[in-house]
């Protein structure tokens, strides 16, 4: 609540919900799960934040990216 997101963070975010990423995380696990996710991308996928800002959108390939970025974090996410 305190913490505004800046639109790429709300965009990444948003995607990995309506894309079927949170569907085998637990309803207790979301806020930490979105948590991890946001500094793992704001550390790894940092071009894929300056993507979305710059583009206004997510393209073709940085959908590929972000998909690519979620699939291995969530492999991950415990």
């Amino acid at each position: 609540q305190y913490a505004p997101l800046s639109m790429e963070e709300q965009v990444v975010s948003i995607f990995a919900g309506v894309n079927g990423y949170l569907d085998t995380i637990g309803v207790r696990d979301v806020t930490r799960f979105e948590a991890q996710y946001l500094d793992a991308v704001r550390g790894r996928g940092a071009d894929i934040l300056a993507a979305v800002r710059d583009e206004g959108a997510v393209s073709d390939e940085t959908e590929a990216k972000l998909r690519a970025f979620l699939d291995d974090f969530v492999k991950t996410f415990a």
